[in-house]
């Protein structure tokens, strides 16, 4: 069964912006596209580098350390053989939420 867990508030992430938020135990990247949120994991298996930390073109972060662009909503890679898992979110007030599995 799907769980929603409150993540952080709709104000706290700016458009255009990425937050780290941890949800039991696991590093997610939250992203705010324009009033649209996007979870993905944290971590680039490639290098290691946090996501939320990387800067966005338009539905893509880059990822700092090697630059690897990954789709918000899918998590896939369009510049390496890569991916990471993407959540589905949701807000509800001013609670933004993601999808647990």
């Amino acid at each position: 069964m799907a769980d929603w867990v409150k993540v952080a508030d709709a104000g706290e992430i700016p458009a255009g912006k990425g937050k780290r938020v941890s949800i039991k135990g696991r590093a997610l990247a939250l992203f705010n596209l324009d009033g649209q949120f996007y979870a993905l994991e944290d971590t680039c298996p490639r290098d290691e580098g946090s996501l939320s930390q990387g800067d966005l073109f338009g539905d893509l972060v880059q990822c700092p350390v090697e630059a690897c662009k990954y789709e918000l909503a899918t998590g896939t890679c369009i510049t390496f053989d890569a991916s990471v898992q993407a959540f589905e979110t949701r807000v509800e007030g001013n609670d933004v939420q993601i999808k647990l599995e």
